[in-house]
């Protein structure tokens, strides 16, 4: 592959989970929504300097800020602060907030009207698709003076870098995993899988964990929305296969391979031969953990945000749960898992003097002690509530050997009782190849619509679905996509 974004490479990911300080969303998408941008957000009373290296250093900019919708009351303080702290520092840029948050069917039409924000968050799956439209800004003039720009855990760069060049801030990740709910496996007196478990452990203890008449799921996949796709992507990169490659300057889709064709067939046995899905399988991010929250499903996909949702939201115990490596197709094979996240990017259709406040905007906490100091208010705040604050399955931002990550260690060390952490082992054992990089959102919903046929028709033809499935995308998105060269 020459000159374009590089598609895949597994990593194998030895980190545990950052703290998410500014962004929502689930599954790495991102928060959507619609926002009516005709004057680019409410203005702010806050304003701010751009950064010393820009040339008009005494003038007046805008910088739209990307802002929580309405109703995010978790995250619209957090913003606040940090705008205030912004301004602060830099009292000659002037904010205004713009609660448009990324969709894949919007994105176009927003830059078309110049209505994006200075600076906003991106899915990993987009790298290839904002890179090639120039959609995202070349952030080599901000790097240079950046005292960090080496500190960055370039495991997680590689989905927007290209020829060298680095397009997005990453800010957190994830790869993904199983969690389990012990109780139920010792009801049924199914032994806890091992760490190196396969595709036929995984079948067996779905199985055998299922109780159809109870309403229990062995296992619960997303099935409903581009979730869908997101959850069986994990089965195709185990089994070998990819979503996609570049052939002479053209995506076109791999999916459809032999590999594809075992990874959807495994979920048919699941479905059909081990009766281990809900009997109403077509669930959604939310409606997946809700049902795990119930007690109503074994198995899940997940990692450790999801721990901490069932023990704070849910009322599970967490010594009833455990996070488990992605099973391996065969024995002896990698158990690998998605890996995805969210970056920041710079809009480029600003002037320099915008994208430059924008970058400093993007990375004013990261590597600080402010950050630090963060973690530690949520950490407080779940000592005070009895909860916890779970880190494990991802990897961070920074090299972990950072004077930053060693800080952060550091801290959570300091509260044992409300953070919980992955077994390192589990850890060790996990390996993390990328989302796709081009139209990665709309070819999970295409394998949904697979999925959807599959699980419906119990005689359904799962390669003549995955290569019409192939041929369409190709000729309808992957045919329009531009590659950086």
């Amino acid at each position: 592959m020459k000159n374009n974004l590089r598609v895949v490479g597994a990593l194998t990911i030895i980190a545990i989970m950052m703290i998410m300080t500014a962004c929502s969303g689930n599954g790495g998408k991102g928060t959507g929504g619609n926002a009516n941008n005709d004057n680019r957000g409410q203005e702010t009373p806050i304003s701010a300097s751009p950064s010393p290296n820009v040339e008009k250093k005494n003038s007046e900019i805008t910088l739209t800020v990307q802002f929580p919708k309405s109703d995010n009351v978790v995250e619209i303080p957090v913003y606040e602060d940090k705008m205030k702290r912004f301004g602060e520092k830099y009292p000659h840029v002037k904010m205004v907030k713009n609660d448009w948050w990324y969709k894949s069917d919007e994105i176009g039409i927003k830059m078309a009207a110049h209505q994006a924000p200075s600076g906003f968050y991106v899915p990993a799956t987009e790298g290839g698709t904002l890179v090639g439209h120039e959609w995202a800004a070349d952030l080599t003039p901000f790097l240079k003076n950046y005292e960090f720009a080496n500190d960055f855990n370039e495991k997680l760069t590689t989905q927007f870098t290209v020829d060298g060049k680095l397009y997005a801030v990453p800010k957190n990740a994830y790869i993904s995993s199983i969690i389990i709910n012990k109780k139920l496996f010792e009801e049924k007196n199914v032994p806890i899988p091992s760490l190196d478990w396969t595709w036929d452990e995984f079948y067996e203890a779905a199985k055998a964990t299922a109780d159809p008449a109870k309403g229990i799921a062995g296992f619960a996949i997303m099935a409903k929305g581009n979730e869908g796709g997101w959850n069986w992507t994990n089965f195709l990169y185990q089994a070998g296969g990819a979503a996609q490659e570049v052939q002479d300057d053209k995506v076109v889709s791999t999916f459809n391979s032999e590999a594809g064709v075992k990874a959807m067939e495994f979920m048919k046995k699941l479905r059909w031969e081990g009766n281990a899905m809900p009997q109403n399988w077509a669930l959604n991010y939310g409606d997946v953990y809700n049902l795990f929250k119930q007690g109503r499903a074994a198995i899940v996909l997940g990692e450790s945000g999801q721990i901490e949702d069932a023990v704070n939201n849910g009322g599970m115990d967490k010594n009833d749960l455990m996070i488990l490596p992605m099973p391996s197709m065969e024995k002896g094979g990698a158990h690998v898992g998605v890996l995805g996240g969210n970056y920041m990017i710079v809009n480029p259709q600003e002037s320099m003097e915008v994208q430059q406040a924008a970058f400093d905007f993007i990375t004013f906490d990261m590597f600080k002690d402010s950050e630090i100091d963060v973690l530690k208010t949520v950490l407080e705040d779940r000592k005070a509530k009895g909860q916890i604050k779970a880190y494990g399955s991802a990897a961070y931002y920074y090299k972990a050997d950072s004077e930053f990550g060693k800080k952060f260690e550091a801290l959570l060390d300091k509260y044992p009782d409300n953070v919980y952490k992955l077994d390192p082992k589990v850890i060790e054992a996990m390996v993390g190849i990328p989302e796709p990089a081009y139209n990665g959102q709309e070819f999970y919903g295409t394998i949904t619509n697979v999925m959807q046929e599959v699980f419906t028709n119990e005689k359904a033809d799962v390669k003549a679905l995955l290569d019409e499935a192939a041929k369409n995308f190709d000729n309808e998105v992957l045919s329009k996509v531009t590659i950086q060269k």
